[in-house]
């Protein structure tokens, strides 16, 4: 397996366009949410579904203008693009998308450090959730409807509750 070489990372929250000021993304971390199972002489644990998935995003740029934009979508839901595009060290290139839905639950300024330019960190949860990479589904995953696909694995389907 090669390799892959990131070029570019570019992100939309909402309306406000992010493509040179990008320093890091999280992406949201697919975590089981688990409960004992105590019932036995050793125990064990039964995965009851996922945890909250949460996203954060590092950008460059003023943070009063930042929290103008995007200060509303505390109280409501934002849709978040980030799109990553580069190629392996075998020359072939590649296209990692994420697309978060929800609400933004921070919007931090960083630490103020002289010669630097000023960094501020967004953060969410997901109601929605889709990661592609090169147009294959990887995760997809979606509150209100029940839908999650993890890793090409459709969970509920897997479960027997079908959509």
């Amino acid at each position: 397996m090669a390799d892959r070489i990131r070029m570019r990372i570019k992100a939309q929250v909402e309306s406000v366009p992010l493509m040179n000021e990008i320093v890091d993304f999280t992406p949201p971390e697919i975590k089981a949410k688990l409960a004992n199972n105590e019932g036995s002489f050793v125990v064990s644990e039964d995965t009851v579904g996922l945890e909250k998935l949460s996203w954060s995003l590092k950008v460059r740029g003023e943070h009063g203008a930042l929290s103008k934009a995007l200060g509303k979508f505390t109280m409501g839901n934002a849709q978040v693009n980030v799109t990553e595009k580069g190629k392996s060290t075998e020359g072939v290139a590649y296209v990692e998308e994420y697309s978060m839905y929800g609400p933004i639950t921070g919007i931090k300024k960083d630490p103020v450090k002289m010669g630097e330019k000023p960094t501020v960190t967004i953060e969410g949860t997901c109601k929605a959730y889709t990661q592609r990479d090169t147009g294959t589904v990887v995760h997809d995953i979606n509150v209100n409807t029940g839908k999650t696909i993890v890793g090409g694995a459709d969970l509920m389907g897997e479960a027997g509750i079908s959509l």
